[in-house]
């Protein structure tokens, strides 16, 4: 998924508003190109999202159709979609807190929190320990200079308070690798699992394990998490960026979350395989 171009080609993105602009104005691609002198693939490259217009561009984009008075608005759609596409090592790069407070601000204003894990424990779940082990090795993997993980771990651990707030439900959704990795000292994990057996059975908190063993019908690819308040927005990080999914592809994850619901376990059952993960510690 390329979150710039999603950026561009949401409802109200900057490519939408280029489309529909030419289109008010009558002129087909090959019209507006020729105009410019630009080849017709530049601009069905611009109306997808997979190029970014120049100020130039912009502007003889909206004198050709007729609305040079849009020039101010479809600059700032392009610079909000370039300051949304920041990686997630550049953002690190500045410390981790401000990356878990920025996580913190999206729980606060979203009223439905969806987590899929295939590798930790939610943050909103993590204990102290697992939490700063988690974090520091974040250090590690984007060769980071600024060590703050006490006031990582601290940014984190705030948010577990809005697991009480009663304006807002959770679904926690964990593939069972997740009880059984084990990236933190086995009492740490031992901890970490017990914790997680608090969980269940919480007000407006769903939380289900996705076994082995079961077959699937959609095959999980990958950690996610949405947040929803007028609308869903997908954070995905990977090993060298953080990528968002907006409209249809926040709608696409919406549906994969629902699918692996189905071959979820949950309540006691759930319980059994974190109490069977915590036995293999001994």
């Amino acid at each position: 998924m390329d979150s710039l171009r999603e950026w561009l080609t949401q409802p109200e993105g900057l490519a939408t508003r280029l489309r529909a602009m030419r289109a008010h104005a009558g002129l087909t691609g090959k019209d507006l190109a020729d105009a410019h002198g630009w080849q017709q693939s530049k601009v069905s490259r611009i109306e997808n999202g997979k190029q970014m217009p120049s100020d130039e561009d912009l502007q003889a984009w909206a004198e050709t159709c007729g609305d040079r008075n849009a020039v101010g608005e479809l600059l700032r759609l392009r610079d909000e979609a370039q300051a949304a596409h920041v990686t997630f090592r550049s953002r690190m790069r500045q410390g981790q807190e401000q990356v878990q407070e920025d996580y913190n601000k999206l729980v606060m204003d979203s009223r439905l929190i969806r987590h899929f894990e295939t590798v930790y424990v939610p943050g909103l779940l993590q204990i102290p320990a697992y939490a700063r082990r988690v974090l520091r090795e974040m250090i590690s993997l984007h060769n980071l200079e600024i060590d703050d993980v006490d006031a990582a771990v601290a940014a984190r651990l705030q948010r577990q308070q809005l697991l009480y707030d009663t304006s807002k439900r959770f679904e926690f959704l964990l593939a069972e690798p997740v009880l059984r990795w084990l990236i933190c000292p086995p009492p740490v994990m031992r901890s970490q699992l017990d914790r997680l057996q608090t969980i269940i059975g919480l007000d407006r908190v769903r939380f289900g394990i996705l076994p082995m063993g079961v077959e699937l019908a959609t095959t999980p690819q990958n950690s996610f998490q949405i947040y929803t308040a007028d609308q869903a927005v997908v954070a995905l990080e990977t090993f060298v960026g953080e990528d968002f999914a907006r409209s249809e592809g926040a709608a696409h994850y919406e549906r994969v979350m629902d699918l692996l619901w189905e071959e979820a376990v949950t309540g006691d059952e759930a319980r059994e395989l974190i109490v069977a993960a915590a036995q293999q510690l001994d």
